[in-house]
């Protein structure tokens, strides 16, 4: 479940004002953004490395932060592989 509180709360961190994320991502207002972190309109998979480029975050992080509530990294992916029993059979 995405987390849309997120987007703004990353967008109010980093001071970015709303229109300019509406123009990044092609909107012609600044409601259409809001839209999306009102969660009224969808999160396009297109609109991910764009937000990760605003946010200054790899598209991974900004999963991690939208999807599961804190940031995803390679090491943190692997941990949950080895912590996870049927999954690390899987690998193994």
């Amino acid at each position: 479940m995405i987390d849309f509180g997120k987007l703004k709360t990353l967008r109010t961190q980093k001071k970015i004002p709303l229109q300019e994320m509406a123009d990044a991502l092609g909107f012609q207002t600044a409601g259409g953004y809001l839209r999306i972190e009102s969660g009224e309109n969808k999160l396009k998979a297109e609109h991910l490395p764009v937000l990760a480029d605003k946010f200054e975050m790899s598209l991974n992080q900004l999963i991690g932060e939208i999807f599961f509530g804190s940031q995803l990294d390679e090491s943190s992916i692997k941990k949950e592989i080895v912590d996870t029993p049927s999954i690390k059979q899987e690998v193994i």
